[in-house]
């Protein structure tokens, strides 16, 4: 449904203005969201690192006044804040969409996360896992002041990294550093490319069950 969502909207909004790319990023393309999860979305204009707060307004206003013409979008708002968002639902398949300008950092991040949740399958379930138990102790709300999916996420990461012995993952920065840094060209990006990692011995891999890491977790 997202995906769909996603290639209707970028038709729509290429067709008005083919100076603006789509992006789908966050939890929707990084591997750990859930079919129930918020879409995030990323505007690019030319010029990208040159977009400021006020051109982005400006950019997000243009988008507002075009989904107001799309039948299956409605409650839509945008939202002045220091980055500023556009929010808007997709009435159709229920989904609620925010929408912000040039967020290179936050394509690098859904490359980088996707490429964390594809090396052992144990991760992206983790993951999901402590972001329901985040949820259901209301814990799992960046407005709210708690904590933000993209931290929890992150501290799955660096527990699989450095908190159990042998490691679940790499350090995708310290193996790929020309690929996974603040410089990277996102229009290089390819999400789903293949990496390579050296070959583990027995007592380099580790064997533990989902379980077990859930618990060493807390």
């Amino acid at each position: 449904k997202k995906m769909l969502l996603w290639k209707c909207l970028y038709i729509f909004i290429k067709t008005a203005f083919p100076r603006f790319g789509l992006f789908l990023v966050g939890s929707t393309m990084n591997g750990f969201g859930s079919d129930g999860s918020d879409v995030d979305m990323c505007l690019l204009v030319k010029n990208m690192d040159m977009v400021s707060r006020n051109e982005s307004i400006l950019h997000l206003t243009e988008i507002r006044d075009c989904l107001k013409e799309c039948n299956f979008i409605d409650k839509i708002m945008l939202i002045e804040a220091k980055v500023p968002i556009l929010k808007f639902h997709d009435a159709s398949n229920n989904l609620e969409v925010d929408l912000n300008v040039n967020n290179a950092v936050g394509i690098r991040n859904t490359h980088m996360l996707y490429c964390y949740s594809k090396i052992d399958w144990r991760v992206r379930p983790l993951v999901l896992i402590v972001k329901l138990w985040a949820q259901y102790h209301n814990i799992n709300d960046a407005k709210n002041m708690t904590i933000s999916s993209y931290s929890l996420v992150l501290m799955v990461i660096h527990f699989l990294q450095y908190g159990v012995r042998p490691a679940v993952l790499p350090c995708l920065q310290a193996m790929y550093g020309y690929k996974f840094n603040s410089q990277t060209d996102i229009h290089n990006i390819d999400i789903h490319e293949e990496l390579v990692f050296p070959e583990k011995s027995a007592a380099q891999t580790n064997r533990q069950p989902l379980g077990q890491l859930l618990v060493e977790f807390f």
